[in-house]
């Protein structure tokens, strides 16, 4: 059901629940549509309202403007205000659900290159990869079977050579608004549901624990009172209460809550807030020109389509299309009744060039991908390389006790996001390798845009053409591990030194792939809400 902070009375207790979640972005829907319908009495604190489309008002999305250090300065000074949205949905209204999941080589430490890896196997998410991708609508889950995509794409890979170190890879999006909207798509699930409770208008200040500090009692929230005709400020102080607790308010803030909250949950080696990565991104590295017109075929591998795909029915009586052997039909002819459309699960999906797992551990970098942009001319292309940056533990989020929040008056977070010679190193051979594998295939002609010379920090910036990006995909700093020496939450998300606060996101990535993460991240909420409706049923 839906509820309002606004209608409670100053100091009330919002209590009776066994979980509680803070966020309610792709990480903490998820988990409460997961939960919802079962008898595990949920709590889903929300900053935003059930109206929230688009961007968020003005007040809260001033919870989110932040400071950035030297670097991440240079980079794009407006990263922590441009890349989070604080509404119901989070940065869901904002992004096309760009989707893979991450390769095995990315959950794996590779020696020479980073020790640092998750405590499982990449396999041991597949059962929520293939759930996570019914909130896409993204069809099967057959990233691998190139087969299948070069046929619905109508397209193939460049042919392949001796020595490559570059292969095919496929990449999927959702940009339908009330899919990828994850408040839209889940509203009356969660609205209806006997077991949910969203209350809107909530936002998380503190977290109190015991003596001990190692069981949260209780969380310190208000709301936010706004008019037209006054500044915003806080509003209606209140507790809530729950057996556990989740925060799933995003890579940055949920480390911002935790420094607030007296560094909870922080380990001896200071690792609270260490390690945060993004993607890195060089969108228009080079130019290279091909000797004669590059064949439709391998055009097409490469440009983003719409997939119209009609799903198998289910033979178990579940959702259409959630059977694993199901086959799922490629449709290409005209819809005569434009109704029809939704008997189908249509998505984005294209190709892109990505390092071999061998390729990764002989070179000894972090894994990329590249997207070539082919001209109306068929025979000239832009090179665009995203890759894995190393968890590097002086890139870090820390707080800004110097400038505080202009509602609640608390210190921002400070994001002093860096890049590492291993990280340059990897840029650079990406492009090596990527211009030599091209140049085999007939691009005799090749311009480097981005000049990739000097140290780590010696890049080229904004404004200049081929200057350095940040992703908008915040990830690492509350690392998951088995050893409390290694990390933060433990292998099933909890911090390591409280027994009933749990994180749900990309804080908790040990490394990032290239992949973008909200596939990740959704799978890992998923099998938390499995996880935490376990516990409760012991």
């Amino acid at each position: 059901m839906y509820a309002f902070a606004d209608d409670l009375q100053a100091e009330a207790v919002v209590q009776g629940f066994d979980i509680c979640i803070v966020g309610a972005g792709a990480a903490g829907i998820a988990m409460a549509q997961r939960l919802a319908n079962t008898s595990v009495r949920v709590l889903l604190l929300v900053s935003g309202g059930p109206a929230d489309r688009g961007l968020p008002d003005d007040a809260r999305q001033a919870l989110y403007q932040g400071t950035a250090g030297d670097f991440l300065q240079k980079v794009d000074p407006d990263f922590l205000h441009r890349s989070r949205l604080n509404m119901y949905g989070g940065t869901t209204n904002h992004f096309g659900f760009w989707a893979r999941p991450l390769d095995p080589a990315d959950t794996m430490p590779r020696p020479g290159y980073r020790e640092a890896g998750w405590p499982f196997d990449q396999r041991e998410l597949t059962p929520w990869y293939i759930d996570a991708h019914h909130f896409g609508q993204f069809g099967p889950f057959n990233y691998d079977d190139m087969a299948y995509w070069e046929r619905v794409l109508y397209a193939r890979c460049f042919d392949p050579l001796p020595g490559d170190k570059l292969s095919g890879a496929i990449m999927r999006a959702q940009y339908e608004e009330n899919l990828h909207d994850f408040q839209v798509q889940f509203r009356d699930q969660l609205k209806n549901s006997p077991n949910i409770t969203v209350l809107f208008n909530a936002h998380l200040l503190t977290i109190e624990t015991d003596e001990n500090r190692s069981h949260v009692v209780e969380l310190n929230c208000s709301t936010i009172e706004s008019s037209p005709s006054v500044n915003s400020r806080s509003g209606i102080p209140f507790k809530a209460r729950a057996r556990r607790y989740a925060l799933a308010c995003g890579g940055i803030e949920n480390a911002r809550l935790l420094q607030l909250s007296r560094d909870l949950g922080n380990n001896r080696r200071d690792q609270l807030g260490r390690g945060f990565m993004v993607h890195p991104l060089l969108t228009n590295a080079a130019h290279v020109r091909f000797d004669a017109p590059v064949a439709s075929e391998i055009r097409n591998f490469f440009r983003e389509q719409q997939i119209r795909l009609l799903p198998p029915p289910d033979s178990l009586g579940g959702p259409r299309g959630a059977t694993a052997d199901g086959d799922y039909q490629h449709m290409v002819t005209p819809l005569v009744n434009p109704e029809l459309v939704f008997d189908y699960l249509m998505f984005n999906a294209w190709g892109v060039l990505a390092a071999t797992h061998e390729t990764l551990l002989e070179e000894r970098i972090g894994n990329f991908r590249i997207i070539l942009y082919f001209g109306a001319d068929a025979a000239s292309a832009v090179v665009n390389l995203n890759w894995e940056q190393t968890p590097d533990e002086n890139s870090r989020i820390t707080l800004n006790r110097e400038q505080l929040d202009p509602i609640f008056g608390q210190p921002v977070a400070h994001v002093d996001w860096r890049l590492n010679e291993t990280d340059k190193r990897s840029a650079v051979r990406a492009l090596e390798i990527t211009l030599d594998y091209l140049r085999a295939r007939g691009a005799r002609q090749q311009e480097m845009i981005t000049d990739v010379s000097g140290g780590a920090e010696d890049w080229t910036f904004p404004p200049e053409p081929g200057a350095l990006e940040t992703g908008d995909h915040h990830m690492g700093a509350l690392r998951m591990s088995a050893s409390p020496d290694d990390g933060v939450v433990d292998i099933n998300a909890r911090l390591h030194s409280v027994d009933n606060l749990y994180i749900a996101g990309s804080a908790v990535f040990p490394t990032g792939g290239y992949a973008n993460p909200t596939l990740t991240i959704v799978a890992l909420a998923l099998r938390l809400a499995d996880h935490l409706k376990a516990l409760d049923s012991l």
